[in-house]
């Protein structure tokens, strides 16, 4: 856990650096009053899965601690670090969540569940997809 606070902009906001340093993953708008997991605190290590925050309205505000955002949501940036000092000078390069979000719900495959051994299978076969000509061909 890298930065846990405050932010005017942000609200209560979480940034967690991955081990390897090139990631940092950055939380906003978090929830009024009780933003964060019970005693998370700066320097902790977290791990996929873990509740380290709430969804919430704050920010926009330099007053702490003030809801000034219509509607509860998480805003979420990832920022790729190949260079410290590129970053130290403004020259962050940010990945726009949103859109891979909406890349990955508009292709999502269904699964369904084998009732007689519990398994779960994805509901259309895998198909090859071969280019030739700039046009798709399928291999089912």
């Amino acid at each position: 856990m890298e930065a846990l606070g405050w932010n005017r902009y942000g609200g209560w906001r979480i940034g967690i650096r991955s081990h390897d340093k090139k990631r940092y993953y950055y939380y906003a708008h978090l929830r009024q009053n009780r933003p964060y997991a019970e005693g998370l605190k700066e320097g902790d290590y977290v791990s996929a899965g873990d509740v380290i925050g709430y969804m919430g309205h704050t920010g926009y505000s330099d007053r702490e601690n003030v809801n000034n955002i219509d509607t509860v949501h998480l805003h979420v940036g990832l920022e790729l670090i190949f260079d410290e000092e590129r970053r130290e000078n403004g020259n962050e390069i940010w990945v726009d969540f949103y859109q891979i979000a909406r890349f990955l719900s508009a292709n999502r495959c269904e699964a369904v569940r084998d009732e007689t051994t519990k398994e779960w299978r994805r509901k259309v076969a895998f198909r090859d997809c071969f280019f030739f000509n700039n046009v798709i061909e399928y291999k089912q």
